[in-house]
């Protein structure tokens, strides 16, 4: 945690860049966890606008704020699309909880497993936000802690209907994400008709990233779809995600039961008219992905 003096002497700031050319600070002024795991630095903080922050690898993540600025994406769209009974789900990563407790909402979630390599997180997240314990409660969820690229191998083929893969940003630590091999063994056990969502970042600061990522997922899905979804207090108010699945015809936002958000208990920021907003691109985004995906 890098310590400056913007706010004055008696607070902490984490100062948090992004690429080169941009960083935000966040006052810490109550430290509630910190150490080191065996696969990344874990700082919980408090601040009077955020209340608890988790801060990986010094980038913050998610906090009792905003948290469903996130999540709520991560999880409904894909249950919205898909827009069946008896789903039996994946979250690689997700160690927070976020995405799982907004999943289970839905009655039709059969089945959850979330698979977390950094036990470390779960037990943090536990402790410090009130969200995890609601999955641990819930019969349908199963948490592993387990390397998720390799806990693919073990599931049957075209066993899962959703994929959501909420790791940290997939260019470092989690590059193994975004990499050939892992999309043929997603393309392996997802169902014909399943849905995978994916964050991958910003468009403006890694928009390289898109550019090598989309053709290898393109390779094995014949459905991509990239979506921008505006998150408060991420850097830039934006982040990248991207849809996928061997099915064009599984992305279209039509497949949206009527009246699918209303019947989600507790929705903060998500309508049926903004999802299809966040799945048409803006012109800039569109014109770029454009010349990357093949049509």
């Amino acid at each position: 945690m890098e310590v400056y003096g913007i706010f004055g002497r008696d607070r902490i700031e984490l100062f948090e860049t992004m690429g080169s050319e941009l960083a935000f600070v966040h006052r810490i002024e109550k430290v509630h966890f910190h150490q080191k795991s065996n696969y990344q630095d874990i700082l919980v903080g408090e601040n009077k606008l955020h209340g608890k922050m988790l801060i990986l690898d010094n980038v913050f993540n998610v906090s009792e704020l905003m948290e469903a600025y996130y999540h709520e994406p991560m999880a409904h769209i894909p249950v919205a699309l898909t827009n069946k009974e008896n789903i039996n789900a994946l979250i690689i990563g997700g160690g927070d909880f976020g995405v799982a407790y907004h999943m289970l909402k839905h009655k039709n979630i059969k089945k959850l497993t979330m698979c977390e390599i950094d036990r470390m997180v779960t037990d943090v997240c536990l402790k410090h936000f009130p969200w995890g314990h609601k999955c641990l409660n819930d019969p349908r969820f199963n948490l592993i802690i387990e390397n998720g690229f390799k806990y693919l191998d073990s599931l049957e083929p075209e066993s899962i209907d959703i994929i959501s893969i909420d790791s940290t940003d997939p260019f470092d630590k989690a590059g193994i994400l975004i990499s050939e091999e892992f999309y043929s063994k997603l393309k392996r056990v997802l169902k014909q008709n399943g849905i995978v969502i994916q964050l991958i970042s910003d468009f403006h600061i890694y928009g390289e990233c898109y550019s090598y990522v989309l053709p290898r997922i393109q390779k094995h899905f014949r459905g991509v779809k990239v979506i921008a979804v505006p998150v408060a207090f991420y850097i830039t108010g934006y982040t990248g995600m991207v849809l996928f699945s061997k099915e064009i015809e599984s992305l279209t936002p039509q497949n949206i039961p009527e009246g699918f958000v209303s019947r989600i208990e507790g929705v903060k920021t998500l309508t049926e008219e903004n999802i299809k907003a966040f799945m048409a691109l803006p012109p800039v985004l569109k014109t770029y992905v454009k010349k990357i995906l093949k049509e």
